[in-house]
């Protein structure tokens, strides 16, 4: 990653990587690919005399520009990068102490905003022994031979992406540079994107999907990603629309309910003038993909130039980098009539009637260099079509596991075995409906 930083910077050093827009959707800030370079050097320069490489560092940043700084930073330092949530002024249920306790991070990077306008997540965190660094603080002038002589490699850990705690305590899922390099290949392929697709999103960057999807995918691209404030799409959806249209945007990404916010929040007046016909990939995924969703935001905007071939159901999650399935750019989403009850007993078959259905959503397929299975975790044997089991994944996006974990870090079969896989999820899924290769959805599986 470190080498296509330093390749971007070279090639085109004056394109712009990354635009932040404002609150009143004007350019704020921008990052050239030569900027970006030179602004990570000096973070890497900052960390070399507190950290050592495989060293930890917390990210925690408002919405801006300063994170991705912050993120090519840890990369060029060979530091371990990861990125934390800044926890809201109220809340009782925050990860952020266990996070910290588990990763063992001694450096938090930020911005000076963050530390004069949130005292209190510096008072909760206050029996912790961290150093504070604002990186829009630090002095520049640094050159790019304080670093050069740092060896990395794919196999170097490039960061940890902690998972949500929901269930369980959070677990630092270990991603290398190899994994990202080889998943932003394969999203590359299956999303059909080239240099010239621009990205508009707004998913935090903490997220995985913000960070590997958006921000690094674009990255890898060569191409520019347009940086909408997830607080400003909340308040008003319709922004991150009208960013797709003002910057000719091929690629977006967001949760189902983004999808539903924008339908539920439609005003004429605020979609004059837009025109989505330049959409290309509007990437469905994090938390269940619904039929209905997909339908109504397509009849809603399909005024507006939104091709219903755009939308692009997938699935994917943190133990596998990032993208596990999608379908290819221009394909129809493809759903399915089953029985609610016959689903709860594992099986899929024909509704008996409208209150016994459940539409189901087609998550695409295996990437290129994958391998998918559904699986019976009992008896380890593959699942026949039309049946329910484990999802199981082998690919080289695969991560090598839970950051000091070894408990809950699945160990491979030593013994061949056609059905057994590298396990990397255990959330319901579906045989495709032809025994070809997988497709697969599930409620709970289409967690990202």
């Amino acid at each position: 990653m470190v080498d296509l930083l330093r390749r971007r910077a070279a090639e085109q050093p004056d394109d712009r990587a990354y635009v932040l827009l404002s609150e009143k959707e004007s350019e704020e800030a921008e990052l050239t690919f030569a900027a970006l370079h030179r602004r990570a050097v000096v973070v890497a320069a900052h960390l070399a005399g507190r950290l050592g490489k495989g060293d930890r560092a917390l990210l925690m940043f408002p919405p801006g520009l300063d994170f991705i700084v912050a993120f090519f930073g840890c990369l060029v330092a060979g530091v371990i990068a990861v990125p934390i949530m800044p926890p809201r002024r109220a809340s009782m249920r925050d990860s952020s102490e266990s996070i910290i306790a588990d990763c063992g991070a001694r450096v938090l990077l930020t911005t000076s905003v963050l530390i004069e306008n949130r005292v209190d997540i510096r008072t909760r965190l206050r029996h912790i022994d961290l150093e504070w660094i604002a990186i829009d603080t630090l002095p520049a002038g640094v050159s790019d031979g304080a670093t050069q002589p740092l060896m990395l490699t794919r196999e170097d850990i490039a960061s940890l992406q902690y998972t949500s705690g929901s269930t369980s305590a959070p677990k630092g899922v270990m991603v290398t540079h190899g994994n990202l390099l080889e998943n932003l290949e394969m999203i590359r392929v299956a999303f059909g994107n080239t240099r010239q697709s621009t990205y508009v999103a707004w998913v935090p960057f903490y997220h995985d999907m913000g960070l590997v999807l958006n921000v690094l995918e674009s990255f890898y691209l060569g191409a520019l990603y347009v940086v909408l404030s997830p607080t400003r799409f909340v308040q008003r959806p319709l922004t991150w629309l009208r960013a797709m249209s003002r910057y000719r945007a091929e690629v977006s990404s967001a949760p189902n309910f983004a999808f539903d916010l924008c339908v539920s929040r439609f005003r004429a007046e605020q979609m004059e003038g837009v025109d989505l016909s330049c959409w290309k990939v509007a990437f469905n995924a994090a938390e269940p993909v619904r039929a209905a969703t997909i339908e109504q935001f397509a009849a809603k905007f399909a005024p507006y130039g939104f091709d219903p071939s755009t939308m692009y159901p997938g699935y994917g999650m943190a133990e596998a980098t990032l993208l596990i399935s999608g379908g290819r750019r221009g394909d129809e989403v493809v759903t399915r009539a089953a029985s609610r009850e016959a689903l709860q007993q594992g099986s899929i078959v024909a509704p008996k009637s409208p209150a016994d259905t459940q539409v189901l959503v087609g998550c695409g397929r295996a990437l290129v260099g994958e391998k998918i299975a559904i699986v019976d975790p009992q008896s380890r044997r593959r699942r026949p079509a039309d049946a329910i089991g484990e999802i199981w994944l082998r690919g080289a996006n695969v991560t090598a596991g839970y950051w000091q974990n070894p408990a809950a870090t699945p160990k491979p079969s030593r013994r061949p075995s056609r059905a057994r896989k590298t396990r990397i999820g255990c959330a319901p899924a579906i045989s495709d409906f032809s025994t070809k290769p997988a497709t697969f959805t599930s409620p709970a599986a289409s967690r990202t």
